[in-house]
């Protein structure tokens, strides 16, 4: 059996418009692909320049690298005025897939992780029977992750129409969307001493057909309404970059950051990590507790924190100790969309010596507003004092009141600094109201 296949793509075409009666003409030749990838979503939107060799007229050019994608996602746009696009037709044989490659060479993948090549026989009571170097498989359909077949269509294709004012060779920029290609980001964090030592790694991952090569990569990172597309300053943003590393420092577009890799190759079925940070910090072991606008009791757990001097987008982190007796994982976690200049606190592990304890003490409501009275107490058990940082997400909430005075705010949580005695408590009461 053979591994690491490539995946089919779904063979599901449309009729998306009749298109005016033309010579089949043209040759894309591929330009310039960039490819933008998202952290919040499992896509990734390409964006591809081709070089069409047109007559004048009507052209009807093959695009066989859109079979099988959602048409109405794909945009199509030429890039001169001289060239109009008239409208795209996909269409499909009127056999099925497996008829239409009864006795040609297949490979499919299971839902095992097996993989079978041989020759495709048909179906015989419900499965595909297939002759392999060591025999007959009977495979069931709804184990299939992929059939790959050397005839994906017996009739039909995808095609392109323009109408050309004259001969020429023109740019046409193609836009679709793959689904199932994702990027996100891993760090490995080494504590020696009082000094920390951050890596951070960029995954991508492609499980699907499409292999890119040469492709512009962008990394998105934030929350992103994909409507029609994405926004278009990520592919010149993509143009620019010629190293095979993304840029320690993202760039702001709308809400969202934009991390720039180099031209590289996208196998399918892959998965690819670089690195993209290394630094050097001091930090501090505290302890922290965690509360939300609800009541609860929960764990303190033992955390180091940082400040960052980069944009850190969301990811794992795997903490580890380095000492004379080597370097030991002490610790897991995960180190949310954090600004510049912010500070990172990781938990390493529950005290059980430290209890916590939220009370929604009064809640008031009215129209687009909202305020909270919250009181937050800290027991210790243990037989050492300890300095608790408690830490409550207020989600935009705007401080009204508070009996200790907070030691950090942002945007997203308000944090006090709390010391608490053996065998005694320590609490504070806030007030805030949000808006929306």
């Amino acid at each position: 059996m053979k591994k690491g296949i490539v995946v089919l793509a779904a063979v599901g075409v449309i009729l998306l418009m009749v298109v005016f009666q033309g010579f089949e003409r043209g040759r894309a030749a591929k330009v310039d692909t960039t490819l933008a990838l998202y952290d919040s979503a499992q896509i990734g939107v390409v964006s591809r320049v081709l070089n069409l060799s047109l007559e004048k007229g009507v052209n009807r050019v093959p695009l066989e690298e859109l079979a099988g994608l959602n048409v109405e996602e794909i945009t199509i746009r030429p890039l001169n005025s001289s060239v109009e696009f008239l409208g795209l037709y996909s269409s499909q044989s009127s056999e099925n897939l497996y008829d239409s490659n009864v006795g040609s060479n297949v490979e499919v993948k299971l839902s095992s992780g097996d993989v079978i090549d041989g020759k495709f026989l048909g179906l015989k009571n419900g499965k595909l029977i297939i002759e392999g170097e060591n025999g007959l498989y009977a495979v069931n359909p709804e184990e299939l992750v992929y059939f790959r077949a050397s005839r994906l269509e017996k009739k039909g294709g995808v095609y392109a129409s323009f109408l050309a004012e004259r001969a020429g060779t023109y740019p046409v920029e193609v836009i679709y969307r793959v689904g199932g290609m994702s990027w996100e980001t891993r760090y490995k964090l080494y504590l020696n001493g009082s000094t920390a030592r951050l890596l951070g790694f960029v995954v991508i991952k492609n499980p699907t057909s499409h292999g890119f090569e040469n492709a512009k990569v962008v990394l998105v990172s934030g929350n992103v309404n994909l409507y029609q597309g994405s926004p278009r300053e990520l592919y010149a943003m993509g143009a620019k970059s010629g190293e095979v590393q993304p840029s320690q420092e993202p760039e702001k577009v709308e809400a969202f950051y934009t991390y720039q890799f180099g031209a590289i190759d996208i196998q399918p079925a892959s998965t690819m990590m670089f690195p993209y940070i290394s630094a050097r910090t001091g930090f501090r072991r505290e302890y922290l507790y965690e509360s939300w606008a609800y009541d609860r009791s929960g764990p303190v757990y033992e955390s180091v924190s940082f400040k960052t001097d980069k944009v850190l987008p969301a990811g794992v982190v795997e903490v580890y100790s380095e000492g004379s007796g080597g370097t030991i994982l002490i610790g897991e976690g995960r180190i949310g969309h954090t600004p510049k200049g912010d500070t990172v606190r990781i938990g390493i592990g529950k005290d059980y010596d430290l209890k916590g304890t939220t009370k929604i003490l009064s809640y008031q409501r009215g129209n687009g507003w909202a305020r909270y009275k919250v009181q937050i107490k800290i027991e210790n058990f243990g037989d050492e004092n300890r300095t608790v940082i408690v830490r409550h997400y207020k989600y935009g909430g705007k401080m009204l009141s508070s009996s200790v005075q907070p030691a950090d705010e942002t945007g997203s949580y308000v944090e006090f600094r709390l010391d608490v005695p053996v065998g005694g408590s320590a609490e504070v009461t806030f007030e805030y109201e949000t808006g929306w």
